[in-house]
């Protein structure tokens, strides 16, 4: 993967690439050793035991969001195409509309791609099959790991302490155990409020890469209050999830935003589109000559019309770069594949707005390049910004909660179960 593909993944905030970054690159490293200093204040003990329960805990639990995740996703694709049926096969084409769907995209493509068509054939033949198939695989992806990361995982580095802390006080004969707890009364509620709506799985099956990290990180913090040994250490762990899930989500997006209106304040510059596309010179000159043809209409029917009547035209090339389209080896559009029109309506418009600013500039070239430079440097910002609240600033706040709720630097789980709570 080029440089520019790389900026783009971490840039495209929509995706998974930036959490990656942010989880494994900085945040872990960083909680780790924050997690020992804090403890050791009070005692080197415990810290020896909180620094290994946080390694265990964090890249515990990246190991199998990074591998684990696509490894049962992988399986449930296999036991799809060993059932019969088109793991590739985009759901939403089951919802038919004006211009796209199951039936529509058999007869349209009947001729231009006969296999992938055959494969459409099969899932709308089998219609409740497939998508109990495709449920199935919903839930694997998604409850697997969970179960792991937010109720086994904790429950054997609990475990292991456990062993360890009743070998200590073996050792100093003393009798002490650890306390059962409860599920406690905010998760009580948490799980009363998170039943599971299957009214709403067809709309969760549609869900996003991203939306479908959020579900996952929301059961981890479901898990993680669940098997708190304390009352102490529940509270902390709900500040701790609520702010790395807003962090992990929410504030990238804000900071992108702040970012790109910072950027066309300061210095003029219009940094909407993705840097694969600034750096595409072909395109770019395309764009400055006017001779970029786009479609006319922004409705779902002209977009699909123009995309399949025009496959090698400028503009559909970006579409196919930046992801917003897939095609088939023999150079038609993957009639398997839902295509999300308002994306594309969006990735038109940023197009049009930047030709015309490039163009009121004194020079359409240096805009371009400053353009570039800006969203480079907005892209690597974002991701420091938004590393440092999650791997400095949020264990700093979760520090303080701790020692204004406990009065104490340890943690609550540890502490907790030493002194017999």
């Amino acid at each position: 993967m080029s440089f520019i593909n790389v900026v783009s993944a971490l840039g495209d905030n929509n995706s998974i690439y930036p959490l990656i970054v942010r989880d494994c690159g900085i945040e872990n490293l960083a909680k780790c050793t924050m997690t020992y200093k804090q403890n050791a204040k009070d005692s080197k003990l415990i810290a020896k035991e909180a620094l290994r329960e946080r390694i265990v805990d964090e890249y515990g639990t990246s190991a199998v969001w990074l591998g684990g995740i696509p490894f049962v996703e992988y399986i449930a694709n296999k036991i799809i195409e060993l059932k019969g049926y088109s793991s590739k096969i985009d759901l939403k084409l089951f919802k038919e509309s004006t211009a796209q769907g199951l039936n529509i995209n058999i007869e349209k493509f009947k001729t231009l791609a006969p296999e992938a068509v055959n494969d459409l054939k099969k899932a709308g033949k089998n219609r409740k099959i497939f998508q109990n198939l495709q449920i199935g695989k919903f839930f694997a992806t998604t409850f697997i790991p969970i179960g792991i990361m937010g109720f086994l995982l904790p429950k054997l580095n609990f475990l292991y302490t456990k062993k360890k802390i009743d070998k200590l006080k073996n050792q100093k004969k003393s009798l002490i155990s650890f306390e059962k707890n409860g599920v406690g009364e905010f998760a009580e509620k948490f799980k009363n409020k998170s039943q599971i709506n299957f009214c709403g799985l067809e709309k969760m099956l549609y869900m996003s890469s991203l939306n479908k990290m959020m579900i996952l990180d929301g059961g981890l913090t479901v898990g993680r209050v669940k098997t708190a040994r304390n009352r102490k250490e529940k509270s902390e762990m709900i500040f701790k999830m609520a702010g790395m899930f807003y962090l992990n989500y929410f504030a990238p997006k804000r900071i992108e935003k702040y970012l790109n209106k910072l950027t066309k304040s300061l210095f003029g510059l219009n940094t909407s589109l993705d840097i694969k596309t600034l750096n595409d010179k072909s395109f770019i000159e395309e764009l400055k000559s006017n001779k970029l043809v786009m479609p006319k209409e922004i409705d779902e029917k002209s977009i699909l019309n123009f995309i399949d009547e025009n496959p090698l035209s400028a503009f559909v090339s970006q579409l196919k770069k930046l992801k917003l389209v897939s095609f088939l080896e023999n150079g038609v559009r993957d009639p398997r594949k839902f295509v999300d029109i308002d994306k594309i309506v969006l990735f038109k418009k940023s197009l049009e707005d930047f030709n015309i600013d490039a163009l009121n500039s004194s020079s359409f070239e240096k805009y371009v390049k400053k353009a570039l430079q800006a969203k480079s440097f907005s892209i690597v910002a974002n991701i420091l910004i938004s590393s440092f609240l999650l791997a400095f600033a949020l264990p700093k706040l979760q520090f303080l909660f701790r020692k204004l709720t406990t009065g104490s630097n340890l943690e609550p789980g540890i502490e907790g179960s030493m002194k017999n709570e």
